[in-house]
């Protein structure tokens, strides 16, 4: 390893919204957890547990750019059903996290048109 950072992490307003609402109700041992798995992201933003997510609505998005979401499970229950959802720019190496949600909020995902519009917001477009 070179100690150079080869993506970086951009937190969107929407993320830092969204992950305060879980971290009310799962607590510092969630920060712990989120933070590994935001740099776990930054080695491997492809992981088993993620997979391309369509797109919402009609929107494209701008060059380079691809829409993820990574299933992770903290604890039992729907509340504990962790669902990440975030952009990768691999020309940018920028990796931008976009919501994080519990099953127990959103069974899917969040509104097609709450999401388009985040997006929109996070990409300035």
């Amino acid at each position: 390893m070179t100690g150079l950072t080869p993506f970086s992490i951009e937190e969107s307003d929407n993320f830092k919204r969204s992950f305060k609402k879980l971290r009310k109700v799962h607590g510092d041992a969630f920060v712990e957890f989120i933070v590994e798995v935001l740099e776990d992201l930054i080695v491997e933003q492809y992981p088993p547990n993620s997979r391309q997510e369509p797109l919402p609505g009609k929107i494209d998005l701008p060059e380079g750019w691809t829409f993820h979401k990574l299933e992770l499970r903290f604890a039992k229950g729907a509340s504990g059903q962790i669902r990440l959802m975030y952009l990768v720019n691999s020309e940018l190496c920028v990796i931008k996290p976009v919501w994080i949600y519990s099953h127990e909020q959103f069974t899917k995902r969040p509104a097609d048109a709450d999401l388009k519009s985040v997006i929109r917001e996070i990409l300035d477009y």
